[in-house]
């Protein structure tokens, strides 16, 4: 072998090797950016686990799961202030409507402040309280937890339509899982004429004629 010849297979396999030493050292980077990519995505995965209960991010709860509450105070038929881990926060029941107690110079609507009582009367005595939430929105525009609420396991929203405290109103898809329920049961009020459907026309799509009364 010349030394022409010598020399050209010394320059390829330096070549070769430099090629080598390239591809491991890539090779090596790859590796250990996707393990710190792995890091970086458990630690977000669990730190969102991990979130608190802030008292306005209501989306920190699972759509269909119940969970405890405390009672704190009311305010009407249909709404009421809750409390988790110690964070206050105002319900508004889902797809129920309870006549509007009176506020703002306006004069309490009929049955309101019967509505309001029953309200405050089953959630003070209750054992335990408990809340879930539908598959979509979990509050509405004025911050408020859009929720299904238990009491000593039933169903406020039940117990507030059986009783004619309230109609079957403001269901929005999708939060309306509940909805044929609440609807079977407001059909057997109605035809008993339990206090709102005692008046014809006082009841409406829209809520409530007040004018029925006078």
């Amino acid at each position: 072998m010349t030394q022409k010849q010598w020399k050209m297979i010394s320059t390829i396999i330096s070549i070769i090797i430099l090629i080598v030493f390239a591809l491991y050292k890539a090779f090596g980077e790859q590796k250990a950016t996707n393990k710190s990519n792995a890091h970086s995505s458990s630690r977000t995965s669990q730190n969102t686990s991990n979130s608190s209960f802030t008292g306005k991010n209501f989306d920190f709860f699972e759509s269909m799961k119940k969970y405890p509450f405390k009672y704190v105070y009311g305010a009407d038929g249909d709404t009421f202030h809750l409390s988790y881990e110690g964070k206050e926060f105002k319900v508004r029941l889902l797809i129920v409507d309870a006549p509007e107690t009176a506020k703002e110079g306006k004069e309490a609507q009929p049955f309101a402040d019967e509505a309001k009582k029953r309200t405050e009367e089953l959630l003070k005595n209750a054992k335990k309280i408990e809340g879930s939430f539908d598959v979509g929105d979990h509050a509405d525009k004025y911050d408020r937890a859009l929720m299904y609420v238990y009491v000593d396991g039933k169903l406020l929203q039940d117990i507030l339509i059986e009783e004619g405290l309230a109609r079957v109103g403001y269901a929005y898809e999708p939060n309306t899982s509940l909805l044929k329920q609440f609807q079977e049961i407001e059909k057997k009020a109605k035809k008993q004429k339990k206090n709102i459907w005692e008046k014809e026309g006082y009841v409406t799509n829209k809520g409530y004629d007040i004018s029925v009364y006078k």
